[in-house]
Parts: C-alpha cells; structure tokens; sequence
C-alpha cells in the first residue's frame, strides 16, 4: 500500500465514522439542543479544515513512509524478535493507544503544553465536532512522539491503518453528545473509553476533567489510577471555569488562546 491509498482509507474512514456518529447523536442525545449544528460548530469545523491543511504539508502520510521504512530495513522490536503480523498489528494498536493515553495526560500535567490542549477544553457545546478542536500547535508538537513510536516498534503498516482508524471512530464517539442506557454503559465501559465518561473529562470541575485520559481503552485509566466512572444519568457541565461568561470563542480567539497570559486550569493549579 503506497501513501496515496493509506489517506484515501483514512479520509473515507474518517467521514464514515463522522456520519456514524452524528446520526448516533441525533437519535439518542444526552442533551437535547433546539437545533443540531450547534453554533460551536463554526469555530470547530474551520479549525479543523486549517489543521487538516497544515498537517498534510507537515506531513501528509509520513506515518504510513516511517511504517514502510522501519519494517523495510528491519528496525525496531517487532521485526527483531521475529513477531508474527497478527502479533505486531495488535500490539501497534495497543501501544499507540497507550502513548496517546500518556501524552493526553503530559497535556494536563505540564503547564506549556496544556496552554494548547485548553482549547480543545474550551468547547461548551460538547458535540461530535468537539473531536475536530484542537490547536495546530498540539497536533504538530504531537507528531514527533507518535513518528518515534512507529520507528521503536517497527510498526507493520497494517497496524498503523487499523489503529488511525479505530482512534478516529473512537475520538468522534466519545465527544459524541449521545446517551447511552446505563446497563450497556457500565458492561462497556469495562473495557472501552465511552461518551459519558470522557464528557466528565471535559467537566468544568478541577476534580473530573483531571480523570479519565483514554480515548479507546479504558484499562490504562484504570491501571494507573485516572479512572473515574461515568453515566448518561449524570448532569455534567462543560467547558472551561474561567471562559465561562464569554460564550463561544471566534476562531481568532481558539487560535491566540494558547499565547495568552493566564492559563489556568489543571496543569496550574
């Protein structure tokens, strides 16, 4: 698989799973909005078109060259300990899933960093286009951490495929503003990151939005104490405790917000 068919599976992936889950939340919606395309939308759907742009001419599909060239040449732990595709794709997903876990909780913890990823925190809506708000710092200071892991593990291009795709049905769920009934909520969220769960991530409360930084697995929350159960029965409020009062950023303001000077929020505080 050359890099021209990697995007185009991802593109129609991406899009099938925006659909998906847009009519998922349009059925069955944990908050009942007057209208559908909320105005977050507006700010959140252009972001994402610029950072759509600037990563395809920072990188375009160098995760699927990096995967081609490490597995081409042998490096890495997979190919060095001989592991059999099924063993490698599997475990690609599994520690790519893992390292962004990490790096979603470095976003939290470290003060520079979460001066971007409070953007992303900064939606009051809640919707499926929350997924699509992030800064284009983020995504490009996040580039090299997820390029390193495909080169340590020698990652099959396979497993690189399978995991954009899982990732990016997941991120879209989760954000999704959809309720769930609380028996298929609590089997599930054994072992998947669900909508309730990650909507208290995005709680305007210190003590939710610090917990629960899976976006597919929920077991590494769960080994490493960040777990933090969820339910479409609880009322949660989101956004950011000092932008609430401000409504909805323009898109000027999602972009400068990073280079602001007060900052508050978990990494602060």
């Amino acid at each position: 698989m050359d890099e021209a068919h990697f995007q185009l599976i991802k593109a129609a992936a991406l899009i099938l799973s925006f659909a998906l889950v847009f009519v998922a939340q349009t059925l069955t919606p944990y908050r009942r909005a007057a209208r559908l395309v909320t105005r977050s939308w507006r700010q959140n759907v252009p972001l994402s078109v610029l950072n759509t742009i600037v990563m395809s001419l920072v990188c375009g599909a160098c995760m699927c060259t990096a995967a081609r060239y490490s597995v081409s040449r042998g490096l890495g732990l997979f190919p060095r300990f001989g592991a059999p595709p099924w063993v490698a794709t599997a475990g690609t997903i599994l520690a790519l899933d893992l390292v962004l876990w990490g790096w979603h909780l470095a976003n939290h913890r470290l003060a520079w960093l979460w001066r971007f990823h409070r953007v992303h925190h900064s939606d009051v809506d809640f919707d499926i286009t929350t997924s699509l708000r992030f800064h284009t710092g983020e995504l490009l200071l996040s580039l090299p951490l997820r390029l390193a892991t495909v080169f340590l593990l020698g990652a099959p291009l396979a497993g690189i495929l399978v995991f954009e795709i899982v990732f990016g049905l997941f991120n879209m769920f989760v954000h999704g503003n959809i309720r769930m009934p609380s028996l298929v909520e609590s089997r599930l969220s054994a072992v998947f990151i669900l909508p309730a769960v990650h909507r208290l991530h995005h709680s305007v409360r210190p003590d939710q939005h610090g917990r629960n930084f899976g976006t597919v697995l929920s077991v590494w929350d769960r080994w490493f104490g960040t777990w933090t159960p969820g339910r479409s029965t609880e009322l949660v409020t989101t956004g950011l405790p000092d932008l609430i009062g401000q409504d909805r950023l323009p898109l000027w303001r999602c972009l400068s917000l990073p280079f602001e000077r007060q900052a508050t929020g978990p990494a602060s505080e």
